[in-house]
């Protein structure tokens, strides 16, 4: 029988196996805008998320998922438009298919030990969120391994075989049997995957945690070869996209010079209205380095 929490805003059935009595949760209000899921309801634990179970929910900006959850099903929360931060306690959680699939919002997929901050736990939150979203790599949804040496090995080996590729890899089967929703001539689809590669190397080089100084120089010759002023400006575009009012990629792009005195203008232009703050940021810091040119010129 499906029982309704008024609080929550879900539905779950009780379940029983092996002489456990068991919550499943198999649906949800569809104007959810957030959701911290209880260890227990009704005095039994919340064991499984079920397929489908958050699917559409366009509202929800936030979820939290207990560690008494062994599993969550295909699409649970796919098509979350707005879905930004999902918190899951470390551990063996069977994540099905699809679980996350278009959520393009996500941004953090914080799996924590309890007690654990700091910013290494932030930076691995934002990988893992690239992992459904940008990178289509689910096998890098580990919510037992995330975080460590050789889950983010996997990561940047994945993000060296997505930049390794054709930037029209994949177009005649995109043409063949193109999902509804993505509508691209050639020159799109182009600038799509260029797009794609660029947030992932501004992602990486931001969050940078045991990242080699050797594997940040083809990462930074990419942002480079597709900032303001070339051929592509894809760089430029995710920049303002995903990170408009992130201080923190616009100081990487500064440091690794695809924003700098000769660009500026254009990049200025591309920010229009929007963005006061890091216009006048970037402003202030180029105006740094003319100053310091100028100076060592003089010494």
């Amino acid at each position: 029988m499906r029982l309704y929490d008024d609080e929550l805003k879900i539905y779950y059935e009780i379940k029983e196996a092996q002489g456990d009595t068991y919550i499943v949760i198999s649906d949800a209000d569809k104007k959810l805008n957030g959701i911290d899921i209880p260890e227990e309801i009704e005095g039994r634990p919340v064991r499984h998320i079920a397929k489908k179970a958050f699917l559409g929910c366009k509202g929800l900006r936030h979820v939290s998922i207990p560690g008494t959850v062994r599993s969550v099903g295909e699409w649970a929360f796919a098509f979350c438009d707005n879905l930004t931060r999902v918190e899951m306690q470390r551990g063996r959680i069977e994540l099905g298919k699809g679980v996350f699939k278009k959520d393009l919002n996500l941004r953090e997929m914080d799996v924590y030990d309890e007690g654990t901050e700091g910013p290494d736990r932030i930076m691995v939150s934002r990988l893992m969120a690239a992992a459904p979203v940008i990178m289509d790599a689910e096998y890098l949804l580990d919510t037992l391994h995330c975080g460590e040496d050789e889950w983010l090995c996997k990561w940047d080996t994945k993000l060296s075989h997505i930049l390794s590729l054709k930037d029209d890899d994949g177009y005649h089967l995109y043409v063949l049997c193109g999902e509804e929703d993505l509508h691209f001539d050639y020159e799109e689809y182009l600038e799509y995957n260029r797009e794609k590669k660029s947030s992932l190397c501004m992602l990486r080089l931001v969050n940078d945690i045991a990242l080699k100084e050797e594997d940040k120089e083809p990462l930074r010759d990419y942002l480079r070869d597709h900032t303001s002023g070339c051929e592509s400006e894809a760089a430029i575009r995710m920049l303002l996209k995903r990170h408009g009012d992130d201080r923190d990629y616009y100081r990487m792009m500064l440091d690794i010079g695809a924003i700098n005195d000769g660009n500026l203008e254009a990049v200025l232009n591309m920010m229009g209205d929007r963005h006061a703050q890091m216009k006048a940021y970037l402003i202030e810091e180029c105006g740094k380095k003319k100053a310091d040119f100028f100076d060592d010129l003089l010494l």
